[in-house]
């Protein structure tokens, strides 16, 4: 599908009246302030959400052969505005779209929800559906990017449909059929390609959480894949713990398939938590060329630890299985001094097993990437957060001179409701 900025507001426009007209012709509507207006009567609802996320970034780049260099950005990291809502207790929906730093507009959340039982849900849009960090909304990530592991496995907002099952006994499971992104043009044939075959995917995910207090709180989780990518090749590459500049290390596209293992660990303990994913792909490339091998094993991971001095405990959600909205026990608007969060973050990635396959452009880049994190997180109240990451990151390559290491400073201010 094709982004048209113009259809894409005239579609949010529309969707806006026809929820705000349902809202209207409820009786007796009550409002709830959840960063913005929230109308309800019994199961109708009807919010506008959206979020607003200004970064300045310096990185510093050495490397090994070549020229060093500084750079330094302000930008417009996210502008979202959106909506979201319920026509009745079965029926939901959600749909945010807007600018990513100063690009061409796109959309994020567009889902329509089904729920035939308190207990199942079944979904049809451009979402997601694996990968405890993947999951947790941009809003409420502790760290101001999601780092390798989330480039490396590829797993955000897809199109598709996704039936989950929460039980009542703190486990839930989920199974989705995706393709490309809702943003994607369309494929067609042309420039060498004889087919038009869009990718397509099946994903499962299943989680529990045996410890469940005021004080504790416990996830564990798995989650696999299987891809095929139809008339596209599937690349595997990383930043360093940013959204901004170059990616250090890469396969090239040379995939034809893939199929994905990963683990998801959580566990909170007052003011302390400590959150890590592990993630193995077996990556399916062109067909061998002697002495060379056609498939490649990509591993990646990160593990942090956080701390509230403060005394606040992250907002950890058992029926969605991920972390939401940071409470503060002394917001700001009450005459508090709000919260502050301190985070140590390791992240890893390693594509060394591509390094010696038969495709064009896998050459001496397919390396490792290992980075270090420091980061604060300042929250005068729910809604608002201030952010400050520095990372030290380090990409080996197989070629000779090709190494580089990039250290990465990042401010954020966000407003989201």
């Amino acid at each position: 599908m094709r982004n048209n900025p113009l259809l894409a507001g005239a579609a949010l426009g529309v969707l806006a009246a026809v929820a705000l007209g349902a809202a209207a012709q409820a009786q007796e509507l009550s409002t709830a302030w959840k960063g913005a207006p929230e109308f309800s009567n019994d199961d109708v609802k009807f919010k506008v959400r959206g979020r607003i996320l200004v970064d300045g970034v310096y990185e510093d780049v050495d490397r090994e052969t070549g020229t060093d260099f500084t750079a330094r950005q302000v930008r417009g990291r996210q502008v979202f505005l959106g909506v979201e809502g319920q026509l009745n207790s079965q029926w939901a929906y959600k749909i945010e779209g807007g600018w990513v730093n100063g690009g061409t507009p796109s959309w994020d959340d567009v889902v329509i929800e089904y729920k035939p039982t308190e207990n199942i849900s079944l979904m049809a849009g451009n979402l997601k559906v694996a990968s405890l960090e993947n999951l947790t909304s941009t809003r409420f990530t502790s760290f101001m990017d999601r780092g390798p592991f989330a480039d490396v496995t590829d797993a955000s907002y897809t199109l598709g449909v996704v039936g989950k099952y929460v039980s009542n006994s703190n486990w839930s499971a989920a199974l989705g059929v995706t393709g490309g992104s809702i943003n994607d043009a369309d494929v067609a044939t042309g420039n060498g390609v004889t087919d038009a075959e869009e990718r397509l995917g099946v994903t499962g995910r299943f989680t529990y959480a045996p410890i469940v207090t005021d004080t504790d709180k416990l996830h564990l989780g798995v989650w696999g894949r299987y891809r095929d990518a139809g008339s596209e090749a599937f690349t595997y590459q990383a930043r360093p713990n940013t959204n901004y500049g170059a990616r250090y290390v890469s396969t090239g596209a040379f995939a034809q398939a893939d199929t994905t293992y990963a683990a998801e660990l959580a566990w909170v303990h007052n003011s302390i938590s400590v959150q890590g994913e592990y993630a193995m792909i077996n990556a399916e490339g062109l067909t061998a060329v002697s002495p060379k091998k056609a498939n490649a094993d990509i591993k990646t991971g990160y593990a942090f630890v956080s701390w509230f001095p403060t005394g606040e405990s992250r907002n950890y959600d058992v029926k969605k299985a991920e972390f939401g909205r940071q409470k503060v026990l002394n917001p700001t608007t009450a005459g508090g001094t709000g919260a502050l969060e301190l985070l140590a973050r390791y992240d890893y990635a390693d594509l060394t097993d591509a390094h010696n396959l038969p495709a064009p452009g896998v050459i001496g880049a397919a390396g490792e990437y290992t980075g270090y994190t420091l980061g604060a997180n300042y929250y005068p109240f729910p809604y608002v957060k201030f952010m400050a990451n520095y990372t030290a990151g380090k990409n080996d390559n197989p070629a000779a001179g090709s190494d580089v290491d990039v250290n990465v400073f990042q401010l954020r201010a966000q407003l989201d409701f």
